[in-house]
């Protein structure tokens, strides 16, 4: 393993830790909001001008977060940007795509270029957070009608995902066939291009990670979001709307 392949390989650990991170973050707010309600249920009030020691911890916290706020990357910005100038020195690395559209026409990278977009892993018969994730990309449509932003979902599961499987899908959807793209192919290659395009990990057969990925109008891959998380679902939009401007 050379050097710069190593180096590339420990920046991806980065945003799988960051994945990891938000995905504990979310578990940790549910927690902590049981926790304060049945603590404002069963604590008494303090005295009035005494300060408790529960309320002074929170405040020592809150500092301590936002004296660490600038060693956070929101996005994954910093380390996609670090990523895309790592894979640039990898002679067989993916850099584009050519897949096959609902529609049945072919679409390739190259034809995205001009727009932002963003990106998302699903298959059409998943039990899982595949359904929520494409309302969650529907939200997004509908935030950004009539605006240049296109939105793609590409299938793990191309053997059953037929263009005629995902037009019925999307259907379901109301998904715009000028703004909202559904795609298959070929599975190996769409592996390749969720892992080396996208940098996501565990892109294979019928799984994927429950991220959007936006990609900025020269097609350069800029950021990174749990969908999950509603405060990352909150910076996508922002983002979307700082490449908008």
């Amino acid at each position: 393993m050379n050097r710069r392949f190593f180096q590339l390989l420990m920046v991806m650990l980065g945003v799988v830790i960051g994945t990891t991170a938000a995905m504990l973050r979310i578990k940790v707010g549910r927690v902590m909001s049981d926790r304060d309600a049945a603590t404002a249920t069963l604590a008494p009030e303090a005295p009035a001008g005494e300060v408790s020691r529960e309320v002074s911890g929170a405040v020592t916290d809150a500092t301590f977060d936002q004296d660490a706020q600038p060693t956070r990357d929101p996005g994954n910005r910093r380390s996609l940007a670090e990523l895309r100038q790592a894979a640039m020195l990898e002679p067989n690395w993916t850099r584009s795509f050519e897949l096959t559209e609902r529609s049945g026409q072919k679409v390739r990278s190259e034809d995205l270029v001009g727009q932002p977009y963003v990106v998302c892993f699903f298959f059409s018969t998943c039990p899982g957070t595949c359904k929520r994730q494409s309302g969650e990309m529907r939200l997004l449509q509908s935030k950004f009608k009539d605006k240049p932003i296109r939105l793609l979902s590409i299938s793990v599961d191309p053997e059953v995902d037929t263009p005629e499987v995902l037009s019925a899908y999307a259907e379901g959807f109301n998904a715009d066939p000028k703004q909202w793209l559904f795609l298959t192919g070929e599975l190996q290659n769409i592996i390749k291009i969720g892992s080396e395009m996208f940098f996501l990990p565990g892109v294979e057969k019928r799984g994927h990670p429950d991220r959007f990925c936006l990609v900025n109008a020269q097609g350069e891959l800029v950021g990174s979001y749990v969908w999950l998380d509603q405060e990352e679902r909150e910076l996508l939009v922002q983002h979307i709307e700082e490449l908008l401007k």
